[in-house]
């Protein structure tokens, strides 16, 4: 890989940046163009990981030596709920915590009228560890109240959830203490976690997490496990709730988030969940009750967020869960398309926006951007005889931002769609869907699922760093899988979309400045969507609101070489930190994500190093 970027600074000193720009852009677009779909890591790829990145024994010893030298070390209270569990499973997850480089935890058990004697043998064992605090009911209360019985006998500050039949590694408590003296304001913790086998013997199918994503809660409770949470907040709503069993943990993050916004992410495998015959890890229709609940969950939520008409359902094509809710009085949208006159594909792209948009508020201005006036064009002529259509000519030189921005002043609507002419509508509610997450207030920028002409996911949301610079997650993928970063359906919070389909408030743009003219074609997207989340607001996804995009078939794939210097400075601190809404074990190599390896992080960090002297 090192080899291949020392090519590359070569070219960049002979042939002068504008063809070093066109060589790196030709690369991303070939590489992309090979990448085959995927699910779950490879068996022996993972344990090559784990071997790699998980501390060896020689590491907890010294974990344990540093733990005891924390400034701050509060009490961790583990939450086990137990029902009839095989013994030897049980002695194992109990195991799991005992076994801890992070010594200063109690282990609270409330057991719910379990029927087995030699379960109930244990539990008298186990209580004599002064450590271990354990409550017999006489009947089972189910999951919630078996867990609140558990809370109630909690001593700690914060409360670890954990599974009857699950395990923790051995230095997740340890890392959950070192995250609370690094920011000892954090209110929840959640980590990376994968599944183990019923027989205990395997480990597999990693789920690598983004920081705290309150949209990907929308699709699924993707925090799940390991959550430690600061008990006073649990207490503030009331623990979990027995109507919301089968998504209880799910409702109580929702309460949480909706208290506190310090929420913590380790991007560590910290927890083991045991995937087998009446477990959801892998398939959540195993219990029946669990699909409604989380349903409920989610509606419950956005209720109490103050939307009316809300209705969370599975997506009858996908199967994955979608939501909505009332839009008082829609928007007008302005749908602001460049085009270098009415070529073919503009014809294309504003023939599908009036023959399958079902939203009703809608105009299209068209911003002819070239020498030839609009006058002589006949499809101009035709499609202004709709009162939806106007054409405004641009003409000065090709800047995409500067014709944005100079469409963006013809516009009547209150929220601005950035359209490339190069797109195509595929279903009739990709409107609505958009306005849907524009209409929520922590909202900033909304994209849409873009799709190549043989349905493969062109673009669902930026990462910046990935391949190299900056690249679309999921490239290539069909739709609707499973990955070990998620799944591709999941309503996802990103840095930045695509502007080839950017939706905006009017007021949020002009009050940034619009567009950055200093960008001739590319970056310019990025980097408007980091001033909204520098404003505060959030950039989202919505995967279910889909088009075609022919991706560069208008200008071709020639970045000009100064929007990439252009961009070093937005990109950078994400560079070098690692990108929030990704995952620091993904590789930046690979839009389909895959675990990373060494040499691919040296790579990367040996681009960050050269970008930094470009700066």
């Amino acid at each position: 890989m090192q080899n291949k970027i020392y090519r590359a600074l070569t070219v960049l000193r002979h042939e002068g940046p504008g063809s070093f720009g066109r060589k790196v852009w030709a690369k991303i677009t070939a590489y992309r163009s090979q990448m085959k779909p995927g699910s779950f890591v490879d068996e022996q790829e993972y344990q090559n990981w784990i071997s790699v990145n998980e501390p060896d024994p020689d590491e907890l010893n010294q974990q344990r030596r540093e733990a005891a030298t924390f400034s701050y070390r509060p009490l961790i209270s583990v939450i086990v709920p137990v029902y009839n569990t095989p013994v030897s499973i049980l002695q194992k997850t109990v195991q799991s915590v005992v076994d801890q480089t992070y010594d200063h935890w109690e282990l609270c058990i409330a057991d719910g009228g379990s029927t087995s004697p030699d379960l109930a043998v244990l539990l008298n064992r186990l209580s004599q560890d002064s450590r271990i605090r354990v409550q017999r009911l006489e009947k089972n209360l189910g999951i919630s109240e078996n867990t609140n019985t558990a809370i109630r006998l909690a001593r700690g500050d914060f409360l670890a959830f954990l599974y009857h039949d699950d395990l923790l590694a051995p230095f997740a408590l340890y890392e959950v203490v070192k995250m609370l003296n690094a920011d000892p304001a954090v209110d929840l913790l959640y980590s990376d976690h994968d599944l183990i086998s019923a027989d205990g013997k395997q480990r597999q199918q990693p789920l690598f997490k983004p920081d705290w994503s309150p949209h990907i809660m929308l699709s699924s409770n993707y925090i799940t496990h390991l959550t430690v949470v600061r008990r006073s907040l649990v207490d503030e709503v009331g623990g979990f709730d027995p109507e919301m069993d089968g998504a209880q943990d799910w409702d109580l993050f929702f309460k949480i988030s909706e208290r506190t916004q310090r929420i913590g992410h380790i991007p560590k495998i910290l927890y083991h969940w045991r995937s087998g015959s009446d477990s959801t890890a892998d398939n959540i229709w195993k219990k029946e009750y669990a699909p409604a609940a989380q349903l409920r969950a989610i509606k419950a939520h956005l209720e109490r967020k103050g939307l009316t008409g809300v209705r969370a359902f599975f997506d009858p094509k996908s199967g994955f869960i979608r939501v909505g809710w009332d839009v008082p009085e829609p928007p007008k949208v302005s749908i602001i398309i460049p085009s270098k006159g009415a070529n073919a594909l503009l014809e294309t792209c504003v023939k599908s926006i009036q023959a399958r948009t079902e939203y009703p508020d809608y105009e299209i201005v068209i911003v002819n951007n070239g020498p030839q006036p609009p006058e002589d064009f006949e499809f101009y002529r035709q499609v202004t005889r709709n009162q939806r259509v106007r054409v405004v000519h641009f003409s000065g030189p090709f800047n995409y931002n500067s014709a944005n921005n100079f469409g963006a002043r013809a516009a009547q609507g209150e929220l601005f769609l950035f359209l490339n002419n190069d797109t195509e509508v595929v279903e009739p509610d990709w409107l609505s869907e958009m306005v849907l997450f524009a209409s929520l207030e922590d909202v900033g920028v909304v994209g849409a699922r873009l799709l190549t002409d043989d349905n493969k996911i062109q673009h669902s949301g930026v990462i910046i760093g990935l391949t190299g610079f900056a690249g679309h997650i999921f490239a290539g993928m069909p739709e609707n899988q499973w990955t070990i970063f998620g799944v591709t359906e999941w309503y996802r919070n990103f840095q930045a979309v695509t502007g080839a389909c950017l939706m905006i408030r009017k007021g949020l743009f002009n009050r940034l400045g619009g567009f950055d003219e200093n960008f001739t074609l590319c970056g310019s997207d990025v980097e408007l969507c980091l001033r909204v989340r520098k404003a505060g607001y959030q950039v989202v996804v919505n995967p279910f609101a889909k088009l075609k995009h022919k991706e560069g078939a208008t200008r071709g794939t020639d970045v000009p070489a100064q929007d990439y210097f252009l961009s070093y400075p937005h990109y950078l601190p994400s560079l070098q930190q690692g990108d929030p809404y990704f995952n620091p074990n993904l590789s930046y190599w690979h839009p389909n994500p895959r675990v990373s390896k060494p040499g691919e992080q040296r790579a990367h960090e040996f681009v960050v190093s050269f970008l930094e002297k470009l700066r």
